[in-house]
């Protein structure tokens, strides 16, 4: 079954790109089998987001691990705000969170935002009965280790905000099973794909072939930052991670659970933290990246857990399995 997402336009539109994924898809199984591992294309980016929302760290390696991309002591999605009621805090509400930048200094994690001091926290807090802490992400509520009230007033007085506190999900701590998630759709998460503060999963697939498709549509460009994709794929066609059911990078081995559908984060300007007023590039994949069964929201990118874990690296060779 293909799993490509076309055009919505007239008839002939829509023929012609039904003929056209069916030829790249006729032409994909020709070239090696689905039932094994072929070249796709090369990792051309790799991203880490160790606190959810906050800016990224574009890296030359890191390791895939079964909880998300690690990079020296990060972990991806390891730390994340909450509000007052434990609930977490992400770019949708407080786009200006895209400006806080974290770097590892030794044994502490330094955060710089425009107009304040920098602050350090530990890099990995010990778990004690007075730290420990609940934060609900989705429909999960988790223990976490709250950092304490210095980064908390720092969080509050850059967001204007009262009550906000910092969580972290050390290594000792539960870890949330993306197989519970509750979506309006049947997803392919197995018990035991793990993850901390993330959406769903551990790992989200872009091509950049599928942005530049995307900026074409577009009267301003968008960066793929504004994705916040872990994995960024060269060398492919757009929209060619669709169909791919695992990936093989290096010792690594990735597998597809669905689509990403798309929110209002998308359209945060990730170097000035504000929303586009038209809700670019939202309203552009809209309409042309719906699909069945994921409703009104657009498609864009692949969800994927780790099967298993190894270090990968950009230039590496990316082998896929079909749909």
């Amino acid at each position: 079954m293909s799993h490509n997402i076309f055009d919505q336009g007239s008839p002939a539109a829509v023929f012609a790109a039904v003929a056209a994924g069916a030829a790249m898809k006729y032409m994909a199984g020709f070239m090696f089998p689905r039932n094994r591992y072929g070249y796709v294309g090369r990792v051309g980016q790799i991203w880490v987001y160790p606190f959810k929302s906050f800016k990224g760290h574009s890296v030359q390696e890191a390791d895939c691990t079964a909880l998300g991309m690690k990079w020296k002591e990060f972990i991806d999605r390891h730390w994340t705000v909450a509000t007052a009621n434990g609930v977490y805090l992400t770019q949708r509400q407080e786009p200006t969170m895209a400006l806080i930048t974290p770097n590892i200094m030794g044994d502490q994690v330094e955060l710089t935002a425009p107009g304040m001091e920098p602050i350090t926290i530990p890099v990995n807090p010990t778990v004690t009965d007075s730290n420990k802490s609940k934060v609900t992400i989705k429909t999960d509520t988790v223990d976490s280790i709250d950092c304490g009230d210095k980064v908390a007033d720092w969080l509050c007085r850059y967001f204007k905000r009262t009550g906000l506190r910092l969580h972290y999900s050390s290594p000792s701590l539960e870890k949330r099973d993306a197989s519970k998630a509750k979506k309006p759709w049947t997803h392919p998460a197995k018990p035991g794909d793990m993850t901390a503060f993330s959406d769903y999963c551990g790992y989200m697939v872009l091509s950049n072939a599928s942005l530049a498709d995307l900026n074409k549509r577009l009267e301003n460009p968008v960066p793929i930052t504004n994705f916040r994709a872990n994995i960024v794929v060269d060398d492919c066609e757009a929209y060619a991670e669709d169909s791919w059911s695992s990936l093989q990078i290096g010792e690594a081995q990735l597998r597809a659970l669905d689509a990403c559908t798309r929110c209002i984060l998308t359209t945060v300007d990730q170097e000035k933290g504000v929303k586009d007023k038209k809700e670019e590039p939202l309203s552009t994949l809209k309409k042309y990246r719906l699909k069945d069964p994921y409703g009104p929201k657009p498609c864009f990118g692949i969800n994927f857990t780790s099967d298993k874990p190894g270090k990968i690296r950009v230039g590496d060779p990316i082998y896929a399995k079909l749909h």
